[in-house]
């Protein structure tokens, strides 16, 4: 791990964020009755701040254990994804170092590496894990001071609601340029609803999400055959 200017200056915008965005988790955190070490350590284990978010709020609402553990399964999935796409840049590392590295991607490090490997001719795997490792750092101290300091301002909870809600709209509106998308937050939120008067132990969160889901991905197979049978009709005209 190689640590300087050029990775400080890369990752500045994600430790800024990470810092207010861990207040309100270890905010949050408190309020689940979180010891501050506990959340420091749940913040570097589970590298996730949608999915760290999550399960505190589930939590928070008493939801099983089962429930959680499935909600943040499907919510960390796509580290897969990127930890394939990264693949191609690490590949020669040793096991433990590839372990090391791909457990601090996050949807921000993993942006900012790619576009550093692409783009940087001497951008290499060490600067990669600082850039991966140190907002990971700012993350898990951020959550230790917000709850930290719950413990002696007792923040009311409808204000950390307010910051977990403005977080999820603020991601989800990195999507509402793709209709499809929006449809299918707009449907699982509506579907939830319907299902939390039927489904107990907050699982019907899950069951929204992977029915939604599903519908979407078939929508999207069914979509790009379309589109290519279309294409192959023009080329044999």
């Amino acid at each position: 791990m190689y640590f300087n200017k050029k990775v400080i200056q890369r990752a500045m915008p994600i430790y800024i964020g990470y810092l207010f965005l861990g207040l309100a988790c270890g905010i949050l955190g408190q309020q689940a009755h979180i010891a501050p070490i506990e959340a420091f350590i749940m913040s570097i284990l589970a590298y996730s701040g949608s999915g760290q978010f999550i399960c505190i709020a589930m939590m928070l609402d008493q939801a099983s254990l089962f429930s959680i553990l499935v909600t943040n399964f499907m919510v960390s999935l796509r580290y897969m994804f990127f930890s394939t796409a990264m693949y191609p840049h690490i590949k020669n590392c040793s096991l433990p170092y590839s372990i090391l590295f791909g457990q601090n991607i996050t949807d921000e490090t993993f942006a900012v590496n790619l576009d550093s490997f692409e783009r940087d001719k001497e951008w290499d795997v060490h600067q990669g894990l600082a850039l991966g490792f140190s907002p990971c750092l700012v993350w898990a101290s951020a959550n230790f001071i917000g709850c930290t300091a719950a413990a002696w301002l007792n923040p009311p909870t409808e204000l950390v609601s307010y910051i977990l809600v403005a977080m999820f709209l603020g991601i989800w509106s990195g999507y509402l340029h793709d209709t499809a998308l929006l449809i299918a937050g707009i449907l699982g939120g509506i579907l939830s609803v319907v299902l939390s008067f039927y489904v107990p132990f907050k699982l019907h969160i899950v069951l929204a999400t992977l029915i939604v889901s599903a519908a979407a991905c078939w929508y999207e197979v069914k979509l790009s055959a379309e589109q290519k049978a279309k294409a192959a009709e023009k080329e044999a005209r």
